[in-house]
C-alpha cells in the first residue's frame, strides 16, 4: 500500500539534500529511506523509474566524453542479464529481496567507512563478465553501481569519462530492467501520482543541496547518510 504522498515525499525531499552535500548515494539513499513506508519491491521499482531522468540528466551534460567501446562490451550481459535479476525480484519471496537489500547496505557502508577499492584487471572478458553480474545483481535490488566503480576505473577514464560512461550504462541497463518492472509493479492511481510527485521533489533536494553545499560540511552529511542506510539496513534484517 502506498504511504500518503505528504509523508514520503518530504522523505525524498531530503534524501535528495542529504546525498548532494555527502557527494552521492542517492539511490540507495532514496530506496532505504523508502522502505520505512512502502513494500521494498515497491520502493526499488519507483527509485528506479526515478533514476531515467537523474541518469538522463547527466549523459546531457557529458554524453561527448562516453567510452562506447567499454559501454558496449559491458552491457553485452548486462542488460539481459538486468531483465532476468528484474524477473527474479517478483519470484524471490520479499524477506529474500529484503536480506540482499540490506547486505549491499552494508557493502556499501564499509566501502565508504574502509575506503576499500577491490583491484580490477581492465579487460573486455571483465568487462563483460562484471557487467553481467551488475546487471544481475541491480535487477535484483535496484542498485550496482558499487559493483560498476572498480570496473570502469581500472580503464583510467576521466571523471567525465566516467560519469558519462557509467550513467549510459546505468540508463541502458535500467530500461533492461525496466521492461519487467513496469508489468509486474502494481500501478495503483496513488502510485502514479507519487511516482509523478516525487520527481521534481528529488531534484529541488538535489538543486538546495548544491546551494547548501559550501556551507557545511560533506563530512556530517556523508556520516547522516550512511546512519541512515545502516538502520534502514537493521531494519531490513531485524524488524520487518
Amino acid at each position: 500500500m502506498i504511504p500518503p504522498i505528504a509523508v514520503l515525499l518530504p522523505i525524498l525531499f531530503l534524501g535528495g539534500i542529504v546525498s548532494t552535500i555527502s557527494g552521492g548515494g542517492l539511490g540507495i539513499l532514496l530506496t532505504i529511506a523508502s522502505t520505512f513506508f512502502v513494500d521494498v519491491r515497491v520502493s526499488i521499482v519507483l527509485v528506479s523509474l526515478l533514476g531515467f531522468i537523474i541518469q538522463a540528466a547527466k549523459i546531457a551534460h557529458f554524453s561527448q566524453h562516453t567510452r562506447w567501446n567499454i559501454v558496449g562490451w559491458y552491457l553485452l550481459l548486462g542488460v539481459p542479464m538486468s531483465f532476468i535479476g528484474a524477473l527474479f525480484l517478483f519470484l524471490l519471496p520479499v524477506r529474500v529481496i529484503e536480506i540482499a537489500l540490506a547486505t549491499l547496505c552494508i557493502v556499501y557502508i564499509l566501502v565508504h567507512v574502509l575506503h576499500l577499492r577491490p583491484k580490477v584487471q581492465a579487460s573486455i572478458t571483465n568487462l563483460i563478465l562484471l557487467g553481467g553480474f551488475n546487471g544481475l545483481v541491480g535487477g535484483v535490488v535496484g542498485h550496482g553501481s558499487l559493483l560498476r566503480l572498480p570496473t570502469l576505473l581500472a580503464f583510467g577514464l576521466t571523471k567525465e569519462q566516467f560519469v558519462a560512461t557509467s550513467s549510459v550504462i546505468a540508463f541502458l541497463m535500467n530500461a533492461g530492467k525496466s521492461v519487467v518492472y513496469v508489468q509486474q509493479f502494481s500501478w495503483s492511481q496513488d502510485a502514479f501520482i507519487l511516482f509523478l510527485c516525487a520527481a521534481p521533489t528529488v531534484f529541488v533536494g538535489v538543486w538546495i543541496g548544491k546551494k547548501l553545499l559550501k556551507y557545511v560540511s560533506p563530512m556530517v552529511f556523508e556520516n547522516l547518510l550512511l546512519g541512515i542506510v545502516f538502520l534502514g539496513a537493521v531494519r531490513l534484517l531485524f524488524f520487518t
